[in-house]
């Protein structure tokens, strides 16, 4: 069935509900977990602005990132699931693809980001096609009512 899992985790609350329920699942399941957190497209990398202006910048905006990400291996870790991390930059969608495939994942765990304008950001008019339509996997999509209980949180 499941046997390998990607995690798609940005730190935010829906995405350590998919962090939470990816590694419930996984562990059900006995699978293979990988985590991917990703920076977006837009978010400015002072180090290659310094660069490209002649000037030298110590900033790394990667580092907040690959915290967040160290974070929920470690997270993970501790539940018993061990997984590998991978922290990518650019177009969330492509990176997701892209990862999934040379993972050959079974099963993407992301969470329930409803868009301002409605809609999600996995299926907005401004991408070619939907993640479902461009993966060649189930995708599991963690949602929360309010009404669960969170004993532990996640990262």
């Amino acid at each position: 069935m499941f046997k390998r899992v990607l995690l798609c985790y940005d730190g935010s609350e829906a995405g350590r509900r998919a962090l939470r329920r990816g590694a419930e699942l996984a562990i059900f399941l006995g699978a293979q977990v990988h985590v991917l957190s990703i920076i977006p497209e837009g978010v400015a990398n002072a180090a290659m602005i310094a660069t490209a202006t002649g000037h030298a910048c110590v900033v790394d905006d990667s580092r907040g990132y690959r915290k967040l990400l160290d974070q929920s291996i470690e997270w993970l870790r501790q539940r018993g699931v061990v997984a590998e991390g991978y922290l990518a930059s650019g177009n969330i969608l492509d990176q997701i693809v892209a990862h999934a495939k040379r993972l050959t994942i079974d099963l993407i765990v992301l969470g329930h980001y409803p868009q301002p304008k409605g809609g999600f950001w996995w299926s907005s008019a401004q991408q070619r096609a939907s993640l479902t339509e461009r993966v060649g996997c189930c995708i599991f999509v963690a949602n929360d009512e309010g009404n669960e209980q969170h004993p532990k949180k996640a990262p």
